[in-house]
């Protein structure tokens, strides 16, 4: 099997271009921040995110790992826009890992994603 057959065509189109990758421009609202790195699962992630009104108006990333963390979050920090705040605790790694069909072996990976989200969360409590 190639390595591009072992990533769902979602994740590679997510890889290829990730337009919310980088840090968060200068603009209205509460910037927050979340991180979280874990090494030895292969994965290391920031998210940024721009709040206004408890909506999150904009989101970018950072991170380190395979091309599934990659396209992760890219995933993520593109359903955010929009969303309520509040609402961050919905997305886990079993609904990233079936939306985007990552193989349960990389199930730790998208862990590390949830975490960040939950700092992010906690960032936006801390906050208010």
């Amino acid at each position: 099997m190639s390595a591009a057959a072992a990533y769902s065509s979602r994740v590679q189109e997510l890889f290829a271009a990730p337009r919310r990758a980088g840090s968060l421009p200068d603009g209205p609202g509460e910037r927050l921040a979340g991180e979280t790195a874990a090494v030895e699962r292969g994965a290391w992630v920031r998210f940024e995110a721009r709040v206004q009104g408890g909506l999150i108006t904009a989101v970018r990333f950072r991170a380190w790992g395979c091309p599934h963390v990659l396209a992760a979050c890219e995933f993520v920090a593109g359903t955010l826009e929009g969303q309520a705040l509040a609402d961050l605790g919905d997305l886990d790694a079993r609904w990233l890992a079936e939306a985007l069909e990552v193989p349960p072996e990389k199930l730790g990976r998208l862990l590390v994603i949830e975490d960040a989200l939950r700092a992010l969360a906690a960032a936006g409590g801390e906050a208010h």
